[in-house]
This record gives structure tokens, C-alpha cells and sequence, in this order.
């Protein structure tokens, strides 16, 4: 009778070391939330407002759209503020977890050496950091909400699993771009060129409903602009295509394709690489 194939204990299947990586990362939660706290305190340690900064920050950012381009949408001044706050606020959070990837595991090039902690970890704590000012950034919002728009649909349950994907696209994305921009430092300088255009093709400081022809084409093909609705359209009230479910699911899919793909290649020399 012969003997079940057997594969090296370094090797199972491919994804592997990724997802092995993820779980572990996981269990040691109280780490990299206090990592994330403790970097988000940092900035503003001397500062009188502390974190209330972020607040009033993102507040002043809604008054003066609803003041300089209420006139420019055909929506009221109250939907259009509340439509510009919450893209806004998504389009912060989802870009922030690109351009922080490139530098998650650069950033972080003393732990890495010194230290058998999985790299998950750093991940996640950027991930943290990301969501403590998108949370503030959406109370924010809800005050323009309940000022606006005070008759809120049941709609808006559908905004929790858009968070649960915009959380499990950062962890993908962030590993992925980590990796390959430790190896080739070129891609921080490429993503950041590139984020500066994406807020004038992702539909923030204009209604996409509004717009046809070429620059409506150009908003679907980006897809930050169905990241974006499947978030903001629930919680005003309205419907979200099928088609931008069908293009963030499929690039969910494919950042954690890739994300272990690149694990599987790249993980191991990491350490000489930051």
C-alpha cells in the first residue's frame, strides 16, 4: 500500500505562508492595536485638541464644499454635502491603505530584523490607523445626516459589509504592495503620482448620475468609483448597481490571489530587502 504524498513543512500549498502569516498576525491583536493607537496619539501628543483635530479638520472640509460647489450639482446643497462627505471620507480610507502599503513593511525595517513577529502585524496596525480617523471622519457626516437627511432608510445596513470588504481589501492590498515595494522602491514614487489623479476620476466632488459620455466611462472604469458607492449609496438611501458589486468582489478575489502569490515568492527575503 503506498504512502500519501507528503509536502515540506516550509511549503503546503500555495498561499501557505500568506494565509498562515494573516491568522497568526491575528491572534496577537493587542500588539498592533496598540502599535496603531500609540503611532495615532504620537501626532498630536503636543497639541491641544489631540485627536479632535480630525474632527474639526474634516469638518471645515464639509462646510466649504457645501459653500464653493453646492452650485455645480443639480442635487440640493444638503445631498450634495452629504454625498461629497461620505466619498470623500471612503475615497481617504481606501487610498490610505495603498500609499501605506507601499511603506507598511519599509516603515517598520528595525522590527523586521530584530524581531520573529509575523508581518501581518504591521499591516494591521496600519490598517488601524486608517480606521480611527475614517470612524471620526463619519461622525462628522452623521451630524450633516441627521441636519439633511434626517429620515434614514433601513438601506443602511448594507454599509456594514461594505466595510467588512474595505477592511479585507486593505489587508490584501497593503501585504501585496508591502512586498513588492520593498523590493522595487520605485512603486511608492508610481502609487503616488497616481492617487493624485484618482480623486478627479472617482465620482467625490461630482455626482456620477450627472455625468455621461466619456467622463461617466472613465468613472466606471475606475474602481475606486464602485468601492466608493457601495458604501455611500446605502446610507443615503439608495441603490447600489450590481455592477459594482460584481467589480469589488472580483478585485477582492484577485488582490488576495495575488497577495499570496507574492507571499509565496517574496516573503522569505523580506528581511534583506528593508
Amino acid at each position: 500500500m503506498s504512502r500519501p504524498q507528503t509536502f515540506p513543512p516550509e511549503y503546503k500549498w500555495v498561499g501557505q505562508r500568506f494565509f498562515d502569516d494573516v491568522t497568526a498576525g491575528l491572534r496577537l491583536h493587542q500588539i498592533w492595536t496598540n502599535f496603531a493607537w500609540e503611532e495615532l496619539l504620537s501626532r498630536y501628543r503636543r497639541s491641544a485638541l489631540g485627536l479632535l483635530w480630525i474632527v474639526f479638520g474634516y469638518a471645515f472640509f464639509v462646510a466649504g464644499i457645501a459653500f464653493f460647489f453646492g452650485g455645480f450639482s443639480r442635487a440640493d446643497i444638503g445631498e450634495f454635502t452629504i454625498y461629497v462627505a461620505l466619498g470623500y471620507a471612503v475615497f481617504q480610507f481606501l487610498v490610505a491603505n495603498v500609499v501605506d502599503g507601499c511603506a507598511v513593511f519599509t516603515g517598520a525595517t528595525s522590527w523586521i530584523r530584530s524581531s520573529t513577529m509575523p508581518y501581518s502585524i504591521y499591516v494591521y496596525k496600519s490598517i488601524v490607523r486608517s480606521l480611527l480617523p475614517f470612524g471620526l471622519h463619519l461622525v462628522v457626516v452623521s451630524f450633516a445626516m441627521f441636519f439633511w437627511q434626517p429620515q434614514w432608510k433601513w438601506t443602511v445596513i448594507y454599509a456594514i459589509p461594505s466595510l467588512m470588504i474595505f477592511i479585507l481589501n486593505g489587508i490584501a492590498i497593503q501585504y501585496l504592495f508591502g512586498l513588492v515595494a520593498a523590493r522595487f522602491r520605485d512603486l511608492e514614487h508610481f502609487v503616488g503620482s497616481i492617487t493624485r489623479i484618482l480623486i478627479f476620476t472617482t465620482p467625490i466632488l461630482w455626482v456620477r448620475e450627472e455625468r455621461t459620455g466619456v467622463i461617466g466611462l472613465v468613472a466606471d472604469l475606475n474602481p475606486l468609483t464602485h468601492y466608493v458607492e457601495i458604501f455611500r449609496a446605502p446610507l443615503m438611501g439608495q441603490e447600489i448597481r450590481p455592477i459594482a458589486w460584481i467589480v469589488v468582489l472580483g478585485c477582492t478575489l484577485l488582490c488576495w490571489l495575488l497577495a499570496a502569490l507574492a507571499a509565496d515568492r517574496m516573503q522569505r527575503r523580506l528581511a534583506f530587502w528593508v
